[in-house]
């Protein structure tokens, strides 16, 4: 069982500045330690237990939105309904089409917007056991994964618009 952490919002300039702040990697000493392990409890709870201020579940989150500068996310895995963690991703593209669909965020309320996004990636990461996965995502999870990379990096979907 986990804990609720609490999300950073750009609506705190110190919590902007931290948001927008490159994330970085973790060991797989770190990843594989109880205080790493406890935290990942902790983002995937945070991640199934809360909503926007809309009222929609949220689809991923990253370490950054809870004040870690981890290179870490959870995202909602379609088929499962169920969220997996992401450590120290890397992603790839695969080709050149897009798509521009809405996208919103826990640490920007109430702002949804259009952003164009690859339909087709290639991610590299992690497990929280440490076990590296290649795997190809389209659509939804592609664009999902690519949000929470860019948290990662500094990135805010606002800045994609």
């Amino acid at each position: 069982m986990g804990k609720i952490l609490k999300i950073y919002t750009v609506g705190d300039k110190k919590e902007e500045k931290f948001l927008r702040e490159i994330s970085k990697d973790l060991s797989l000493e770190e990843i594989k330690s109880d205080r790493f392990q406890t935290f990942f409890d902790d983002l995937l709870f945070t991640a199934k237990n809360v909503t926007t201020q809309e009222g929609y579940i949220a689809a991923g989150l990253a370490a950054v939105q809870v004040g870690k500068h981890y290179n870490v996310f959870c995202i909602l895995e379609e088929d499962s309904r169920d969220f997996f963690l992401m450590i120290n991703a890397r992603i790839e593209i695969l080709n050149t089409l897009q798509s521009i669909e809405k996208e919103g965020c826990l640490s920007i309320p109430g702002v949804e917007e259009p952003v164009r996004r690859f339909k087709k990636i290639r991610a590299t990461y992690l497990d929280r056991e440490g076990k590296k996965n290649r795997k190809i995502f389209t659509e939804y999870e592609a664009r999902e994964i690519q949000h929470e990379y860019d948290h990662t990096q500094g990135i805010l979907f606002t800045d994609r618009i």
